[in-house]
């Protein structure tokens, strides 16, 4: 049997094009994992911890207002007025998507969730129905400590997330 190989105007079967399809979205969602901290380090001022032990991680406390973002740990550091939070960088709605910092709103965004945080972590609006988590944190000298195995949850332990702060002069 003689085949002549399809020209453009060839029709694709369905095989091909379910596997072709596949191997695009793989590699759109792949692609988009790839990227996905770089840009979210880029839109807030990227922070390292200065020294690290399992779960507990030592910061330089913020000069400024504004947020940093360890996205390799998952921790950002909001510094608003007189106050600093450890935050995770994870919406609390399903856990999957990374917030986003709008500087010109001053708010934590979910790009999937349309929802709003203000910088200490309190829920603006949108589809979760708490705020954003909060990892216990505390001062040393001008270092700020955070444990990311002490998670709180807004609705689960409302007074361990209240006190999950460190007041700055």
């Amino acid at each position: 049997m003689n085949r002549t190989p399809c020209a453009a105007s060839c029709p694709i079967g369905r095989a091909r094009f379910l596997r072709s399809s596949a191997l695009g979205a793989l590699a759109g969602i792949v692609g988009s994992g790839l990227f996905a901290d770089p840009a979210f380090a880029q839109s807030v001022g990227s922070i390292v911890p200065t020294r690290s032990h399992g779960s507990v991680l030592t910061y330089a406390l913020p000069a400024k207002e504004g947020a940093l973002i360890d996205a390799g740990n998952g921790v950002i550091l909001a510094r608003v007025r007189n106050a600093v939070y450890a935050l995770s960088t994870i919406c609390p709605h399903r856990a999957v998507t990374r917030l986003e910092w709008l500087p010109d709103a001053r708010e934590f965004h979910c790009p999937k969730h349309d929802a709003h945080f203000q910088p200490d972590g309190e829920l603006i609006d949108g589809r979760p129905d708490r705020a954003m988590d909060r990892y216990a944190v505390h001062r040393a000298g001008q270092s700020l400590v955070v444990d990311t195995a002490a998670v709180f949850q807004q609705d689960a332990a409302q007074d361990a997330w209240s006190r999950a702060v460190v007041t700055v002069a």
